[in-house]
């Protein structure tokens, strides 16, 4: 089996040779990149597909197609511009932005009639990362202004761009498509997740009135893109955990939106992933109930709270799959670091008894920490204590 039929028939249920080894290694590879850290043996590589290949892993990839969905706007006036300084004199790829050789801020505005919007990312050189430092919604009193910038907003997607992608891929993986994000995670964008909470509470008629305007943009899209021939997986970008998305808030302003999705991309017989990270427990029953095929990224304890091997049983929805495994924790492991990756793999998919419907994959990331040779390690480790067949 290649790469893209071993994702495949682990999220249809079927049974792949060995479990996919997945990875997400973009920030891993772009930091090691621009320091000049990267090893030896990969010296060469201009993508983190290059390193994926040489670690014989199976590509799942979100990052590259994120931007192909793209937010355009009917009324009022968008605009961004580009600033800061750093020495890095080609493009960073982070998480939520691609930042221009040297520069590490950007800063976005957008005129309404009703006042003007400002937004603001910037890349931490310190912590390898961007982050959001300057909200879109900071005072209720631009309500007016937000709800005109999500009356007037649309999604499109850049199917040739996409098709040039999944071509570049070809039978090493699958390249998800991106669906923006659930309306509440919108809401957290706009405001920040605290005000956003405060603004639910103290404003329940209007924040529903901004989530419905969301949910009901990105069905429209999902219906104008699900019949795409090369689009056969499909992401919201959320960080779908209970810090985020406490279960009274996902069943009031998520549910809806997941199950009516997933019905749009299951009556094409694809499949529906959100990104998940943190700790998810309290969320996996609720999660069962709308459908979701799969999350992202789930964290096993310390850092997250759920045992992969419990996973199923407690989402119960019989098409679900397990994502994740590989977390920060084991990722930076120095000292013996061989013999404890692969005692710990081992334990893992033993805990998963069936193991279909199982992708061994990173819990949200693979940190720039990681040693290479850890990566080996867990990639070897995954080929030995993979076979189904």
């Amino acid at each position: 089996m290649n790469g893209r039929e071993r994702i495949l028939a682990a999220f249809h249920g079927e049974q792949p040779d060995v479990v996919p080894f997945a990875p997400n290694l973009y920030q891993w590879f772009y930091v090691n990149d621009r320091q000049g850290t990267l090893p030896v043996e990969i010296g060469d590589a201009k993508h983190p597909f290059d390193v994926l290949r040489y670690l014989n892993a199976d590509i799942l990839a979100r990052w590259d197609a994120r931007s192909l969905t793209r937010e355009v706007f009917a009324e009022g006036t968008y605009s961004e511009e580009w600033g800061g300084d750093s020495e890095w004199d080609q493009a960073m790829v982070a998480a939520f932005n691609i930042y221009p050789p040297h520069k590490t801020e950007c800063r976005r505005r957008f005129v309404t009639p009703y006042g003007t919007l400002s937004n603001t990312w910037r890349f931490s050189e310190a912590a390898l990362a961007d982050f959001e430092t300057k909200h879109w919604w900071t005072s209720w009193d631009d309500y007016e202004a937000v709800r005109f910038m999500l009356e007037a907003k649309d999604f499109v997607f850049d199917a040739q761009k996409f098709d040039a992608l999944v071509e570049q891929l070809g039978g090493d993986g699958i390249m998800m498509v991106n669906i923006t994000e659930v309306p509440l995670k919108t809401l957290h964008w706009l405001a920040g997740p605290e005000n956003a909470t405060y603004f639910v509470i103290d404003h329940p008629a209007e924040m529903k009135a901004l989530i419905n305007l969301h949910k009901n943009k990105v069905l429209a899209l999902l219906e104008n893109i699900v019949d795409h021939p090369t689009a056969e997986v499909f992401i919201s970008h959320d960080t779908l955990d209970t810090a985020f998305f406490p279960p009274d808030f996902y069943k009031e302003f998520c549910h809806d939106y997941y199950a009516e999705a997933a019905e749009i991309i299951h009556s094409r017989g694809k499949i529906l992933v959100s990104h998940a990270c943190g700790h998810s427990k309290k969320l996996l029953p609720l999660v069962g109930r709308s459908k979701i095929d799969c999350l992202e990224g789930i964290t096993p304890p310390p850092s997250g709270d759920v045992n992969l091997g419990e996973v199923r049983e407690r989402v119960g929805y019989e098409h679900f799959t397990v994502n994740g495994g590989m977390d920060a924790l084991r990722q930076e492991i120095g000292e013996d670091a061989e013999s404890q990756l692969h005692a710990y793999t081992k334990q893992l998919f033993d805990s998963m008894g069936d193991k279909r419907h199982f992708i061994y994959a990173s819990s949200c990331n693979t940190s720039p920490l990681t040693p290479w040779a850890n990566l080996v390690h867990l990639g070897d480790a995954a080929r030995e204590y993979g076979v189904l067949q």
